[in-house]
């Protein structure tokens, strides 16, 4: 377990610093582009697809470490007293979670081998460079997602013993 934290922290620290330059090139992106066509009056039609491009990828990877940093929303159904009911519950949200990235990883992998067949038409590359950013974020999302479970289990597990005791 500790192997796996070790490489999520990596994971997520790398992600982290690949989605600020993703970021930062988009807007550079869409700078020009406004720039170009309200100043040098000219039609620059290559950003739209590479900024569509850094944005998908930025939005992915940025949700993969949201999920390691549990940054999505969170209802409480319950009071903080209720220790084994919410443990439960949070292992059964990790569980669900669990489910949606395996259909991210198998819908992302269809869509970017579909992608192969398709180009984008001004930058001339193929859109499985857009669709492939699914089961990347997909595969980070699985591997953090593993380290959330085996928390929520132990959390789950210590909520048990304590009320029995």
């Amino acid at each position: 377990m500790e192997r796996l934290r070790k490489l999520n922290d990596f994971l997520s620290l790398l992600l982290t610093k690949c989605c600020l330059i993703l970021v930062l090139l988009f807007t550079g992106v869409v700078i020009f582009q406004v720039l170009a066509r309200n100043y040098i009056l000219i039609s620059v039609p290559w950003t739209d697809e590479v900024a569509l491009i850094l944005f998908v990828w930025s939005v992915f990877l940025g949700a993969a470490v949201a999920l390691r940093k549990r940054m999505h929303y969170i209802v409480d159904l319950f009071p903080s007293s209720f220790e084994r009911t919410n443990s439960f519950l949070d292992l059964i949200a990790s569980l669900l979670v669990l489910a949606v990235v395996l259909v991210l990883i198998y819908g992302g992998s269809i869509f970017a081998h579909m992608g192969l067949m398709r180009r984008f038409s001004s930058i001339l590359v193929t859109q499985s460079w857009l669709f492939i950013s699914m089961p990347v974020a997909g595969v980070c999302m699985l591997l953090f997602s593993v380290e959330n479970i085996v928390g929520d289990f132990n959390k789950f597990r210590n909520a048990l013993r304590k009320e029995d005791a």
